[in-house]
């Protein structure tokens, strides 16, 4: 018996999930191999590395940015009940809907926010102080990321509406993510 073809959304899902962890495991190792060459080079060689902060400033918007869309897939953000309710109660589903609802217009709005501030990042020229990198591209990464997780919370939305689960988080079937 052969398995279903998978549907093109959800290759596209996937290819988009495995680049947004890449991005993520390969910013994360690049701000661990920063802080440890520029610790090393500042207390033992007395020679740090120059724009140190703006990198790891640069780099933190990677994990970050990639990290908020991988949790908001994943069901992941922390979350706490101000109003407990039954998991099966039709009142659950509407809280649930709410907050989606609320975090998927916000998202959106900061995407479009920061959009704003990377086309004027970008009609100014705008740069890093010490190494003069450009803000713009990096500006712009940020808000496709919030656009990108209002998109994520959209689709939970529309799942809960279709009368999916409401659980948060779910369990993970990528083998990437199995624990031995």
């Amino acid at each position: 018996m052969s398995a279903r073809p998978r549907a093109f959304h959800e290759r596209v899902r996937d290819a988009a999930q495995w680049l947004l962890r890449r991005l993520a495991e390969v910013t994360l190792a690049g701000l661990a191999l920063l802080t440890l060459v520029d610790v090393l080079g500042r207390y033992v060689f007395s020679f740090p590395v120059r724009g140190a902060v703006e990198m790891t400033e640069l780099l933190m918007v990677g994990v970050i940015f990639s990290g908020i869309v991988l949790a908001t897939q994943r069901r992941e953000h922390v979350v706490v009940d101000l109003l407990a309710l039954p998991q099966r109660s039709g009142l659950r589903r509407l809280q649930q809907g709410a907050g989606i609802a609320l975090a998927t217009a916000i998202s959106g709005l900061l995407g479009a926010v920061t959009w704003s501030r990377a086309l004027s990042a970008l009609d100014f020229g705008e740069r890093t102080t010490i190494l003069g990198v450009p803000l713009a591209p990096m500006v712009f990464f940020m808000s496709a990321m919030l656009w990108l997780n209002a998109l994520v919370n959209a689709a939970h939305l529309w799942e809960i509406a279709r009368g999916g689960p409401v659980e948060l988080a779910r369990p993970s079937t990528d083998p990437e993510e199995s624990t031995p």
